[in-house]
């Protein structure tokens, strides 16, 4: 159980380009669809405390699945994991960047590496947008806030705090 937790993490981490945001899907593929260890509803709970806690959402989400499947241990390989793959292709970008940073065809990795970023965001609004949105209530909730948020900016946290309110008041 161990090595399946770890590996499966190791696995997200090596395509978790662009972010936690980005990396959404995948997760949601090997822990919900492939292993079965959460319910979508719960994949979205998880989701929901990834973001609202300090950190990487992928590697709160890595540390929370990890902790649920395993303990501590399962806790520490699934963080672990999910950031090993990011430390040593960092390592390698950084040393292969001082060497090529001035050649044009490697800039140009950069550059597309951008869409690749901007299409697993994408796939990740569809896939908990699908999970989040149970009822018209949530959808009514969801689009208040968004309304909220683009005519006043304000601070993301009074938003989901506010929006916690509606629901426990009236949801």
């Amino acid at each position: 159980m161990y090595f399946i937790l770890f590996w499966t993490f190791f696995k997200i981490g090596l395509f978790s380009f662009g972010g936690g945001y980005a990396i959404l899907a995948m997760i949601q593929q090997e822990v919900v669809l492939r292993h079965h260890w959460l319910t979508q509803s719960s994949f979205a709970d998880v989701v929901a405390i990834s973001q609202m806690t300090p950190g990487p959402i992928a590697i709160n989400a890595a540390t929370f699945i990890g902790f649920q499947q395993a303990g501590i241990p399962g806790s520490l390989l699934c963080t672990f994991g999910v950031i090993l793959p990011s430390l040593l292709l960092m390592l390698a970008i950084t040393l292969t960047y001082l060497k090529l940073k001035k050649l044009p065809w490697f800039q140009n990795i950069f550059e597309k590496l951008r869409w690749l970023t901007l299409g697993l965001i994408g796939a990740a609004v569809i896939l908990i947008g699908k999970g989040a949105f149970s009822d018209w209530f949530s959808v009514a909730v969801f689009a208040v806030c968004l309304a909220v948020y683009l005519r006043f900016k304000p601070n993301p946290i009074y938003l989901m705090l506010g929006a916690a309110a509606v629901g426990m008041l009236f949801g």
